[in-house]
C-alpha cells in the first residue's frame, strides 16, 4: 500500500443513518456518508446532528469517509 494520508475536511452532521454511519454535509455543500472511528467511538460520548466534525474521506471513493474528530 502506498503512504499516502487521506484527506480531511470539516463539515456538519445533516442526518444520523442505520449502523452507526452519519450523513455530514461540508463545507463547499457536498455530503459524504462516514461511520466513527473506533478511537472515537470508544472515548467520546454521542455524535448528533447539528455536530461539527473533522472527516477523512476515503482515497477510493469521495462520498465515503470516516469521522475522526468532534468539535465542540
Amino acid at each position: 500500500m502506498s503512504g499516502a494520508e487521506p484527506s480531511e475536511v470539516e463539515g456538519t452532521v445533516a442526518e444520523a443513518l442505520p449502523n452507526a454511519r452519519y450523513r455530514v454535509e461540508l463545507g463547499d455543500g457536498s455530503q459524504v456518508v462516514a461511520h466513527v472511528s473506533a478511537g472515537l467511538r470508544l472515548g467520546t460520548g454521542r455524535i448528533l446532528p447539528g455536530d461539527r466534525v473533522r472527516v477523512a474521506l476515503s482515497r477510493f471513493d469521495r462520498t465515503r469517509g470516516r469521522i475522526v474528530r468532534r468539535s465542540r
